[in-house]
């Protein structure tokens, strides 16, 4: 029963035969290119605003806990792309490896997640901001053809378990480690 409601999900959100040109273009450009602006503004942050910097590391060490776990969930559970199973358009190249969970949602929804559970108001505009990359990049993977809507579920469900366990269990002991080694 999941496996039909998440191909029928996936064939509503997929870009059919006749979508437009500047659609597939606008969802080209969110899949591929739209991780890089949260990169580009925690590189400024870094730089500019030194208050970032906590959370910045904060985000650093959720991305490594989160990708990890995707990392080992793909390795361990193969589970196919929609084109590799002749469902739907794809509309972007990509290998044909497990796509469970989507590493592109994983990345975003960490990012966002982060932001989220550390908010105050300095952060309001970023936090928006990552939300809507963070909505695009997951929509853009599936119209695309790319991924099934489980694989950005799952994604976003290991980006807020990772980000949730950082915050709540492990953030003292690891910012009393980073205070002894760099004297912040």
């Amino acid at each position: 029963m999941w496996c039909d409601f998440n191909t029928q999900l996936f064939l509503f959100i997929n870009a059919s035969d006749k979508a437009s040109k500047l659609l597939i273009y606008f969802a080209i450009f969110c899949a591929k290119y739209l991780v890089y602006i949260p990169i580009i503004i925690m590189g400024i942050g870094w730089f500019i605003r030194p208050f970032y910097r906590q959370l910045i590391l904060k985000i650093v060490i959720s991305l490594a806990v989160a990708l990890f776990v995707t990392f080992i969930i793909r390795h361990c559970f193969y589970y196919p792309r929609p084109f590799a199973v002749d469902v739907g358009t794809p509309y972007l190249f990509h290998e044909n490896t497990s796509s469970l969970p989507s590493q592109h949602a994983v990345f975003v929804w960490t990012i966002f997640f982060t932001v989220l559970f550390n908010y105050t108001c300095h952060f309001r505009i970023v936090l928006y901001l990552f939300a809507l990359i963070a909505v695009l990049v997951s929509w853009s993977r599936v119209y695309l053809g790319i991924h099934w809507p489980l694989d950005i579920a799952v994604g976003f469900l290991v980006s807020i378990i990772s980000v949730y366990l950082i915050k709540k269990k492990f953030w003292t002991s690891i910012n009393k480690l980073l205070n002894r080694w760099f004297c912040w």
